[in-house]
């Protein structure tokens, strides 16, 4: 699901780490507009795990660690508001 994503809207020139920094970013976003976030925690989890991931492995440490405090903060929210 990730990749086929990744593929069809990643910007031009954009890193993979990015596209899947905003697809977890854009599922987040629908936690709230819509009226069950139930599953879509593992979906966020799984966009920015690979988005660290991407990332590490380009080499960019400081972007790595700015996408696992965004995971984190996101992991503190949800658990606050939906459990």
């Amino acid at each position: 699901m990730l990749d086929a994503y990744s593929q069809e809207t990643a910007m031009p020139d954009e890193p993979d780490y990015k596209t899947l920094e905003r697809r977890g970013e854009e599922i987040y976003a629908a936690m709230y507009e819509g009226g069950s976030p139930l599953g879509l925690l593992s979906e966020i989890k799984e966009c920015f795990a690979a988005a660290i991931a991407a990332a590490k492995v380009s080499g960019l440490a400081a972007e790595a660690a700015r996408l696992r405090a965004r995971l984190d903060h996101i992991v503190t929210v949800y658990r606050r508001q939906f459990t």
